[in-house]
């Protein structure tokens, strides 16, 4: 029976934290000049690429004995992207329709056909075009590396292994510039982001291989949270030569054999309120911006700014994110989810069905 990571699920809420707190930063930085502990003048927060790192660590931790066996890639896939399209088809459709009712809203991307369909079908835009939702960019890398990843369902399982390895040889050649050519498809094909993600698989594979005393496990965590404003403070006052890329992969490495350590060792028990703020992480990263923009908008049309001042506007947003999320997830995502897998289940074979151990395994990703 596979353990559950009670840590690790609930480290799934650094995700849209990290990221809202960014866009919260740059957002009332544009309006007010309040610069949120300087985040505003980082690139990012090191939140979507614990994202990339965690999904390939639970890709793996969830899948590794069903490699090479016969309907499980499909199912892998299958589980993969209900988990991902549907409730972004859904709130990108609210987003269009704000940028129909409220002119100021739309971009104007709108009406590009391009971008419309690459934005869809989360594919990468030959002009480098985000997709409506700002935050769907790391959409787009994720469905790549659930596809990169899905070769290890192949059979044999050492064809798998060796094409595995492959994309991440030829990965790390581009990134070092060793092999490159210049188009947009080799720069998404091999970006560093593809590291990322096999580097999450290979913390899952260590914690599950190597006997790591849980002492270490604690500091490894202590040293991966530490990480995040050292890389932060280094980016925008440098003090060591380390890039902002490696300095936040190394902290979140740190973190993720941490917390998986001691959730393989120690019995873990957290508030179910914790527990459901991870399950909610997804819809919260999706929903955050759309809400951002609409609320400090008019927060701001209505002199709200004048009443609470920044922090208190901050906290207010940060609360209408956190809400507005937390409800899409509940509303939305969990219902989306199970009409499509009765959907699925109904119409698939019984020898591809998914088994006890995907469906857990989607009530934890």
């Amino acid at each position: 029976m596979r353990r559950k990571l009670v840590l690790i699920q609930l480290s799934r809420a650094l995700v849209p934290i990290l990221v809202m707190l960014h866009h919260l930063s740059t957002t009332m930085m544009d309006y007010y000049g309040f610069n949120i502990w300087n985040l505003a003048y980082l690139p990012l927060t090191g939140g979507v690429y614990y994202f990339f790192s965690l999904s390939g660590f639970m890709a793996y931790y969830i899948y590794r004995r069903k490699f090479g066996k016969r309907g499980q890639l499909s199912d892998f896939l299958i589980n993969r992207f209900i988990r991902i399209y549907p409730l972004y088809w859904v709130v990108t459709l609210a987003f269009l329709l704000l940028a129909f009712l409220f002119p100021w809203f739309a971009t104007g991307a709108e009406r590009d056909m391009a971008v419309i369909l690459t934005s869809i079908f989360l594919v990468p835009n030959p002009e480098w075009q985000d997709p409506f939702l700002i935050v769907a960019w790391s959409l787009e890398y994720t469905i790549y590396f659930y596809l990169m990843f899905s070769v290890l369902f192949l059979s044999p399982r050492l064809l798998g292994k060796i094409l595995f390895a492959a994309w991440g040889i030829l990965s790390l050649l581009g990134v070092i510039g060793i092999v490159y050519i210049d188009h947009f498809l080799f720069d998404f094909l091999f970006a560093s982001y593809n590291l990322m993600f096999i580097a999450g698989v290979f913390c899952a594979w260590l914690i599950l291989h190597a006997d790591i005393p849980v002492i270490i496990g604690y500091l490894f965590i202590a040293c991966g949270l530490i990480g995040f404003p050292v890389t932060w403070m280094n980016a925008i006052n440098p003090f060591m030569e380390v890039s902002f890329e490696m300095s936040a992969s190394i902290s979140i490495m740190l973190l993720l054999i941490g917390l998986g350590v001691v959730d393989l060792k120690k019995d873990i028990h957290i508030p179910n309120a914790f527990h459901q703020l991870g399950n909610a992480a997804f819809a919260i990263y999706l929903v955050h911006n759309v809400v951002l923009d609409v609320f400090s908008e008019w927060m701001d049309q209505v002199g709200l700014h004048e009443v609470l001042g920044n922090v208190g506007m901050s906290m207010v947003l940060v609360a209408l994110m956190m809400f507005f999320g937390i409800l899409a997830h509940f509303k939305l995502e969990l219902p989306l989810h199970r009409i499509f897998k009765g959907w699925l289940q109904r119409n698939k074979t019984p020898s591809v069905a998914p088994s006890s151990d995907t469906d857990a395994a989607t009530k934890n990703t």
